[in-house]
């Protein structure tokens, strides 16, 4: 079973608490992801607010996270990083894991844009804006007065989309949001949001946002955070896939691929029933049962997600 998941934040975890990449106790491991049959897994560098004290903090930070990755490669002597179309080809053909690396929160730049190339040169390609507070490029989800991006925000929105790196709309305030989309006529991915009219949290995409990101070609990760799948504040499975089957319905099944989150979130905050990586078949099953074709789970688990790399990398 292969799949392929966009985003999750094992690696800043796993660099946190000295535990190793592949075969840990946390939500992600690729011991345990390498038992379903192989896949690709975006791995964050995710880069906390508190990190953004000093001139330089956000990129030392995403450095320090990146030396983890490159650590693991060396001690193991594996080369898993993708980097364009054709290791995405050869990693669906490997039944192994391969790995994308990402950045969660352009602030890692430390407000230059130089920055960029040199993340670009270290494998990055897939980079946010925000997390949920305002920084130097723009507004955040919680932001408490959404002015949009800053000068330096569009200019690093036009940044990316010149070095071929995918722009990851998760974490934006709505006026955030719209102006990335006024700003680059590329396909922008969310890596990990859910739908705002089926759980109303300030990190969801509204139905105007959803079908503008499928107008374009892009992407939408269904996250696994119960937060963002409803009120309760413990979601299951059933709930993923209520998600799964509105974007569907509102914008078409090509544009929805798995952005779990996993290590992002407490295991109290995780869906009961996909608790780790090596759990995610039972999502499969739940779309199966609620009337899903073969090819269109095929298309979530990971072929969606598959051809957008195949065409943006």
């Amino acid at each position: 079973m292969f799949y392929i998941d966009s985003h999750c934040d094992t690696l800043s975890k796993a660099l946190d608490t000295g535990k190793d990449l592949l075969k840990n106790d946390l939500q992600f491991s690729i011991e345990k992801a390498n038992k379903l049959g192989g896949g690709i897994q975006v791995m964050a560098c995710f880069i906390n607010t508190h990190y953004l004290s000093t001139a330089n903090g956000g990129f030392e930070r995403c450095v320090n996270i990146l030396n983890k990755f490159k650590d693991f490669q060396k001690f193991n002597n594996v080369n898993i990083l993708v980097k364009n179309k054709n290791d995405v080809i050869n990693a669906i053909n490997s039944n192994e894991i391969k790995v994308i690396l990402s950045i969660e929160n352009g602030a890692a730049i430390s407000g230059n844009l130089e920055n960029v190339d040199y993340f670009y040169n270290e494998g990055i390609r897939i980079m946010s804006i925000t997390w949920n507070d305002d920084n130097e490029l723009g507004c955040g989800a919680k932001t408490k007065n959404d002015t949009g991006l800053t000068k330096l925000g569009f200019e690093y929105v036009k940044k990316l989309s010149e070095k071929g790196i995918i722009i990851d709309v998760s974490h934006l305030s709505e006026k955030s949001f719209w102006d990335v989309i006024n700003t680059t006529e590329k396909p922008v991915v969310a890596t990990h949001s859910n739908v705002y009219e089926l759980c109303n949290h300030s990190r969801n995409l509204k139905d105007d946002q959803i079908k503008e990101i499928a107008r374009r070609g892009g992407m939408i990760g269904i996250c696994f955070y119960s937060d963002f799948l409803n009120s309760d504040k413990k979601a299951d499975v059933k709930d993923i896939v209520k998600h799964i089957k509105y974007i569907k319905d509102l914008a078409g099944i090509d544009c929805i691929g798995f952005g779990s989150d996993f290590d992002g979130m407490s295991y109290e905050e995780v869906v009961n029933g996909v608790e780790n990586i090596g759990k995610i078949h039972n999502i499969m099953d739940e779309m199966k049962l609620q009337g899903f074709s073969c090819d269109e789970i095929v298309k979530v688990m990971w072929k969606n997600w598959a051809d957008y790399f195949i065409k943006m990398l």
